[in-house]
């Protein structure tokens, strides 16, 4: 027993971790150890699934990343993103900054916004060190794989690798789970995206859970259960007071809503598409709408549709608001002439806005 708990030691020594009260209570992992670990990790996880190369993908969700890591608590970490090349659907976040999406996750995320939603929450995971307060915690837990990975030789780098991945595969507590939720919500408000996007996710990652089962890890975890961490979600949006609003309607459209004197001003969303039905997509036009009325003055000129194949993307300036597809345009002789009503639509919500006419629902 004692040449095992020796054996154990050496490990921890390797790492430079020791087991004092105090150290326990200040937490037992340096950072440069949880960047070695989540590294070790890093290098086993890709080596498993592999990792995708299409250069669209991989431009797109390293911008998104990117874009979240200027804002959230911890930039000193060198972040990396990467798509896994496997259908599940799911993500997952190691110590030290590598952020992974499964390749199956994109289909379902469409938007910039609706990943951002995702990126956020792992992002959250590293800041919070969620992974690492895991391993400190249930470190005597751990005796089994470091044994295993001594007596049969491994490395330390291999053994360091199974460490992160038992707790990854363990699942994050109700609070972290929270707490990552919190984060990502806040990076993604910061960095300029829908704040509805987050939300949407949620929505969308609770009926997958419920079609598919939890993966057991990443952002399918179950704790807190899915309705509470919408509610939670909900109670962080309302601060905002977003204008206009998503609504749902009778015959299962949607519309956006803004409240004025003298009327109301809608846009009616009918369609499934793009992976959304017509109350996701209302929450996310709703949301980049809210987004351009913090600016202050709109220019109702500074509409633009880009038309290509069977859809069609209208921008305020640089933004993108929202996508017209091929199911949307049935009475129109295409995406791009569809995308033009809508934009005379917005036009009007501009100058209405403009007119300081709008008024608290």
């Amino acid at each position: 027993m004692k040449q095992i708990f020796k054996l154990v030691l050496s490990f921890f020594c390797f790492l430079g971790i020791t087991f004092s009260s105090a150290a326990a209570e200040a937490g037992m992992i340096s950072e440069k150890q949880e960047i070695e670990m989540g590294k070790a990790a890093a290098e086993q996880i890709e080596a498993q699934y592999g990792v995708i190369s299409d250069p669209q993908i991989v431009e797109r969700v390293e911008r998104i990343g990117q874009s979240l890591v200027a804002v959230c608590g911890r930039k000193n970490l060198t972040y990396t993103f990467k798509v896994l090349n496997t259908e599940d659907v799911n993500a997952l976040a190691c110590p030290g900054g590598h952020i992974y999406v499964f390749k199956g996750l994109l289909d379902y995320m469409p938007s910039d916004a609706e990943l951002a939603g995702v990126l956020g929450h792992e992002i959250g995971h590293v800041v919070k060190r969620h992974t690492v307060h895991q391993i400190e915690k249930n470190m005597w837990t751990q005796l089994v794989t470091i044994l295993a990975g001594i007596a049969s030789g491994n490395g330390d780098v291999l053994v360091m690798g199974m460490v992160v991945s038992d707790a990854l595969a363990a699942g994050y507590s109700r609070a972290d789970e929270s707490a990552a939720d919190r984060e990502g919500f806040s990076y993604t408000v910061k960095a300029g995206y829908s704040p509805y996007g987050m939300l949407i996710t949620m929505h969308k990652l609770q009926e997958l859970a419920e079609q598919y089962g939890n993966p057991g890890w990443g952002v399918f975890d179950s704790h807190p259960d899915p309705e509470q961490r919408i509610r939670n979600m909900n109670k962080l949006l309302a601060p905002l007071k977003i204008s206009p609003s998503p609504t749902k309607l009778a015959d299962g459209s949607a519309c956006v809503r803004d409240y004025f004197q003298g009327g109301n001003w809608e846009l009616v969303i009918r369609e499934t598409a793009g992976g959304n039905d017509p109350f996701y997509r209302a929450e996310l036009l709703a949301g980049a709408l809210y987004q351009i009325r913090q600016k202050g003055n709109i220019d109702p000129t500074h509409f633009i549709v880009f038309e290509m194949n069977d859809k069609a993307d209208i921008y305020y300036e640089d933004m993108q608001l929202f996508t017209v597809y091929r199911q949307d345009a049935a009475a129109f002789k295409s995406a791009g002439e569809c995308a033009g009503n809508y934009v005379e639509q917005l036009q009007d919500w501009a100058e209405k806005v403009n007119n300081n006419e709008g008024v608290a629902k």
